[in-house]
């Protein structure tokens, strides 16, 4: 891999796929290599991967980096905003993120009119809203279930604002699918903020005269992104990641933010924080979370640190999506999905032996691959 950066802040980064270009608007609040890598997706429809250093996703890092990028995009939110308001997270990258976006907005503001929920790849029990396309994804369709509480209920049928979340946002596609079908289910909604980590989008005034609602977008970097494809790169083989479509209600948590609901007051995760902080002083501790269950494992991270600073903590968490070791991707792990559908899924960047715990959190009875906790020498929390 190189990259060079020339004075007018254009960041070209060549992979195997092609060369990928990065112009960086000044004044964007963080930089570029403080936020991002580079990786090579194993799939047809998009040849890179924009690899973040501060989410937690395929890297692992300092839950308090995290938190200082949550905070730092919720605090570009005025406290102001038009209530109530929906708080939507992209699955599965963003569902922690998301959550801890809108979290520390509410903490902020001490405002409360707002549920957090995020979208999900697995059907379950309850009312489903909508469903919608990501269109370069490896496992393009996501559905939005209404949340269950009173409250959740009358903010997403009654939202005068609608934040949405993602890692990235590159075309914008994805985003407005989602908005659009909301939309639709809310003619009241006044007002749309898009939040990412890195915004690369070239259609933001597209997007808003085409939605026709005034759209505010929120990152740590703004810029431009293209790439140009190596004509002679042919992608790997891309391994099965739709899952079976069925039922995953009993293998879920009883109580998640796919439901708008708030998961963080579970008893089973003040009872890991006491498991874990008789943790030898000095030692190095991983959380790992599961695909979409992510925020929790998170937020256990982050109170260890805070509560036991003698450690160094670190978060990240397993994923379907296929990389190839390359770039920011140093290591890979594959193992069967805890959700049975019979689809591989990944860990990337963390070798046997890298830490002295490894934790992995899950959530109800979707129980881990026995070869993966082999492997790692780890042991399994169930958190929700």
């Amino acid at each position: 891999m190189t990259g060079t950066e020339t004075p007018s802040a254009v960041t070209r980064v060549r992979l195997p796929s092609g060369e990928l270009s990065i112009d960086v608007q000044s004044g964007s609040p963080w930089k570029l290599d403080d936020l991002l890598g580079f990786g090579v997706r194993r799939n047809p429809k998009r040849g890179y991967l924009l690899v973040s250093r501060v989410l937690g996703k395929h890297v692992p890092v300092s839950p308090l980096t995290i938190r200082a990028a949550h905070r730092a995009l919720a605090r570009q939110l005025a406290s102001d905003l038009p209530g109530p308001l929906l708080f939507i997270g992209l699955a599965e990258t963003a569902t922690a993120l998301g959550e801890g976006v809108a979290r520390e907005w509410g903490a902020d503001t001490k405002r409360t009119d707002f549920t957090f929920l995020h979208t999900t790849r697995y059907r379950q029990r309850g009312e489903l809203a909508l469903g919608f396309q990501e269109p370069h994804s490896h496992a393009s369709s996501h559905l939005v279930y209404r949340p269950a509480g009173g409250e959740g209920q009358r903010h997403f049928a009654h939202a005068r604002t609608l934040v949405l979340i993602d890692d990235e946002l590159s075309t914008g596609a994805t985003l407005e699918n989602l908005a659009r079908g909301y939309m639709a289910l809310n003619p009241q909604l006044e007002r749309l903020l898009l939040v990412s980590l890195t915004d690369l989008c070239p259609r933001h005034g597209e997007l808003q005269a085409a939605l026709d609602l005034p759209t505010l977008s929120v990152s740590l970097l703004r810029g431009h992104l293209s790439f140009a494809p190596d004509p002679a790169y042919t992608s790997p083989a891309l391994p099965p990641v739709s899952g079976n479509d069925s039922d995953k209600t009993p293998l879920l948590a009883a109580v998640s933010a796919r439901n708008g609901q708030d998961a963080t007051r579970s008893p089973l995760l003040d009872a890991a924080l006491d498991r874990l902080l008789q943790t030898p002083a000095g030692q190095s501790v991983l959380i790992l979370g599961t695909g979409e269950f992510q925020y929790p494992p998170y937020l256990l991270a982050l109170r260890l640190q805070l509560a036991r600073p003698d450690l160094s903590v670190f978060n990240s968490a397993t994923t379907r999506s296929p990389v190839l070791v390359w770039g920011q991707i140093g290591h890979a792990l594959s193992f069967t999905d805890n959700y049975r559908d019979d689809i591989p899924n990944f860990v990337y960047n963390v070798a046997p032996g890298g830490y002295d715990q490894v934790w992995i959190g899950h959530e109800g009875q979707a129980t881990l691959d026995p070869q993966l906790l082999t492997v790692l020498g780890a042991q399994a929390l169930r958190l929700a």
